[in-house]
Formats: C-alpha cells, sequence, structure tokens
C-alpha cells in the first residue's frame, strides 16, 4: 500500500507539471491566435476538431482502457496490440481520406476536405507511440510522459505563433496541432523501443479479451463524445462560422481549468482504482475522496470564472468579443456537472464494467441531443442554458446505474462527498 502510495504522490506531482505547462501553452495558442485570425477560422477549427475527436475514439479502440485495466500482460500480447492499433490507424485514415469530401459538403465549406485530410495524419502518428505511453501509465511512470508533453506543446506555440504571424491562417492550427501529435509519438515510441522493446509478432487472438473489453467502452465514448460536442456539429449547421467560432472560443476558455486540474487526478486515478478492484469498500471509499476532491476545486474555480468573465474574455481574447462573455459564464455551470462526472471512467477502468458505461451513455444521448435542438431554435445562448438542464436531469440517474452499482455508495453519501465543506 506504502509503495502504491509513493507511486501516486510521484504521479500527481509529474501530472501537475504536465498539465498545468500543456493547458497554459494551448491557452497562448489559442490566446494569440485570436488576435490574428478571423472568428469563422475558429468555426471551421471547430468542426475540423470535432471530426478528428470522433475518429480518435475508433483508432484508440479502448485498447487503452483495457490495458490499464488488464493486471498481467505478456510482451507478446505487447506486441499484437501494437501491430493491431498500428494497422487498424491505417485503415481509419485512409476511411477518414474519402469521407472528408462529404463533411466539406454537408457544412458547404470546400476548406474543411483539405484541412480534415491533412490534421487526419494524426491517426497514424499517434498509433507509433500510443501504447508505449499506456504502458508508462499502467506503471505510473509520468515523468518520461510529462516531459515529452512539454516538449511538444511548446514546440507547437512556438509554430502556430510563426505561421499565424505569417499568415497562414486557418492551417497555423493544423500545422501546429500535427507538430505536436510528431513530436510526442515519436519520442514517446524511441524512449519506448529503448526500454520495452518490439516483437515481431501478432496474433489476431490475442487482441480479442483487450478488444472485448474497449468495445464497450468505444462504443460508450462514441455516444458520450456526441452527447459532449454534438452542440458544436448542429451549431456549425444552423448558425454561420462567426457565430460558431464565438461559442467555440467560449468552450475552449471554459474547458482550459479542467484541462488543467481534473486530468492530474484522473490519470493517477484510473491505474491507481485499478488496483482497489477485488476491495469494494476500499474502491468506494477512494473514489468517494476522489470526487470530493475534484468537486469542490472545481466549484471554486467555475465560480470565480462567472464573476470575472469580462475580464478572462479581455485578458485572453481582446477586444472584439463580447458575445463570448454569456457563453462563458452559462458554460462554467455546464463544466461543473461534467467535472462531477468526469471520475466515473476512472472508476469504470478499475472496475473493468464498460458495458454500464455503454448503457448510460446510450441514455444519455436520447436526452441531450434533444435539448440542444429545442435550444438551438431560439438562439446561441439558449443552446448553452439547454445543456445545463439536461445535465440537472441527468445528475440523480448516473449516480443509481454508475457510481451506486459499481460502489455501492449510497446517493447521501455520493452527494455529501460532493458538498462537505471539507476535503480530507
Amino acid at each position: 500500500m506504502n509503495s502504491i502510495k509513493k507511486q501516486v504522490v510521484s504521479s500527481v506531482k509529474w501530472t501537475t507539471v504536465g498539465t498545468v505547462v500543456n493547458a497554459i501553452a494551448a491557452l497562448l495558442k489559442i490566446s494569440i491566435l485570436a488576435r490574428f485570425l478571423d472568428k469563422s477560422d475558429f468555426g471551421l477549427m471547430a468542426l475540423v476538431t470535432f471530426v478528428m475527436g470522433f475518429m480518435n475514439l475508433f483508432n484508440d479502440m479502448g485498447l487503452t482502457s483495457a490495458i490499464l485495466h488488464k493486471q498481467k500482460i505478456t510482451k507478446n500480447e505487447y506486441a499484437s496490440l501494437y501491430w493491431f492499433n498500428l494497422g487498424f490507424s491505417i485503415i481509419l485514415y485512409a476511411l477518414l481520406f474519402l469521407i472528408a469530401p462529404l463533411v466539406a459538403n454537408f457544412y458547404d465549406e470546400p476548406e474543411l476536405n483539405v484541412l480534415i485530410q491533412l490534421l487526419g495524419l494524426n491517426l497514424i502518428i499517434s498509433a507509433l507511440g500510443r501504447i508505449f505511453k499506456t504502458i508508462e501509465s499502467k506503471h505510473l511512470l509520468f515523468k518520461e510522459i510529462t516531459i515529452f508533453e512539454i516538449i511538444a506543446a511548446v514546440s507547437s506555440l512556438l509554430f502556430a505563433v510563426y505561421l499565424a504571424a505569417n499568415d497562414y491562417g486557418v492551417l497555423s492550427l493544423v500545422y501546429s496541432a500535427l507538430l505536436q501529435y510528431l513530436i510526442q509519438n515519436v519520442l514517446y515510441f524511441s524512449f519506448g523501443i529503448k526500454k520495452y522493446g518490439l516483437l515481431r509478432h501478432f496474433k489476431l487472438a490475442e487482441t480479442k479479451p483487450f478488444i472485448k473489453i474497449g468495445v464497450y467502452q468505444v462504443g460508450g465514448q462514441v455516444i458520450n463524445y456526441f452527447n459532449r460536442d454534438l452542440d458544436i456539429l448542429i451549431i456549425g449547421k444552423f448558425f454561420n462560422q462567426d457565430i460558431l467560432g464565438g461559442y467555440s472560443l467560449a468552450k475552449q476558455l471554459v474547458f482550459r481549468p479542467a484541462q488543467i486540474l481534473n486530468p492530474i487526478l484522473v490519470k493517477v486515478a484510473s491505474p491507481a482504482l485499478a488496483k482497489f478492484q477485488s476491495h469494494k469498500e476500499l474502491l468506494k471509499e477512494n473514489y468517494l475522496k476522489l470526487i470530493g476532491i475534484v468537486s469542490k476545486i472545481n466549484i471554486f474555480v467555475y465560480a470565480v470564472t462567472i464573476i470575472f468573465a469580462p475580464i478572462l474574455v479581455q485578458i485572453f481574447y481582446g477586444k472584439g468579443f463580447d458575445e463570448v462573455i454569456p457563453l462563458l459564464r452559462i458554460l462554467s455551470i455546464y463544466m461543473v456537472f461534467r467535472a462531477i462526472g468526469n471520475p466515473i471512467g476512472s472508476l469504470v477502468i478499475a472496475t473493468g464494467k464498460t458495458h454500464l458505461e455503454f448503457i448510460w451513455n446510450c441514455i444519455t444521448f436520447l436526452i441531450i441531443p434533444v435539448f440542444i435542438f429545442v435550444g438551438a431554435g431560439f438562439g446561441i445562448t439558449y443552446v448553452a442554458w439547454a445543456l445545463n438542464i439536461a445535465m440537472a436531469i441527468l445528475f440523480y440517474p448516473s449516480w443509481k446505474l454508475l457510481v451506486n452499482r459499481m460502489t455501492g455508495a449510497s446517493f447521501k453519501e455520493y452527494l455529501w462527498a460532493i458538498i462537505k465543506p471539507s476535503i480530507k
């Protein structure tokens, strides 16, 4: 237990450093580029990012979660998983290349075709280093991961600023993102080969137990992804690119605190909670502690965001972005709900009950889109309010189906962990 505690403390330290630096670099990139690019450029990039995020869910095939869950994995199994993932990624990119023109036609934005095909190269690039990164995460060895991510994030920031200053427009966002993926995964691959090696071995049968776990994870994540980002898809269709760009900027800014705070805890929690998978009482105790920490920190941060929204928009985006302020405030409430639900992913990985997450995401997929469509009929701010209403309605059912069934925690225990005034 002491050994696990030491590993967790070290992991939290390195994850904290990496997450803070990465988030600051990403925020600086958007903040600086907002002064060079048009709002419509951010609207285009929001659509490209949506498509890429969707394809990336399939690219992983849930193998990361499966590897973190399974405690004993042979070198042959790792090799089979690596070659399977690489081959699948190549096929996936070919598919993306073919459907890119269809997406461009749907939104009547010809430029989307080239942007999607370019950024889509990330599917292949990510496959080079993903398994090696997952192995390091599994063993709570976050030092190398953090160093590699910082190098990539800072390089991407500098490259993006250079491109934007030289009138590359929206390509500044695309090329800088590609550079970040490339640096990260070349470093993961080079380090992983040297430390763990990679066998020229492949048996499809060896991947099946992992795919079986991962397939529910992927299915759930696909639906959850639409639940989370369907607003972008709908706004892009029903509103012009300037409105989508403003909404996207608000959403990116409101997501930054969560991207700094939550991964520090959740990245470490997934492998750490997995070590308690056979001790339900310990699992419940540690999960409720995690929820308590996550909720209190996020409630404080987003309360501050609501109060100081005009100042934050002025600092990060400059003048001419007043329409972002009300969206930032409304979406801050939405982010509190998301933050409370975020650690459920770690719990799912720890218990291996990915089917429950899949069922839950199917339920939410029947509810959230309805609210977004209704909100879109009244205006852009109503879309944001609709998301809040949907999240409030889903709060109790999420405890019942997920938290209660996986940990045995009562609703009173769960609610008290969220609202109690102190963190122990």
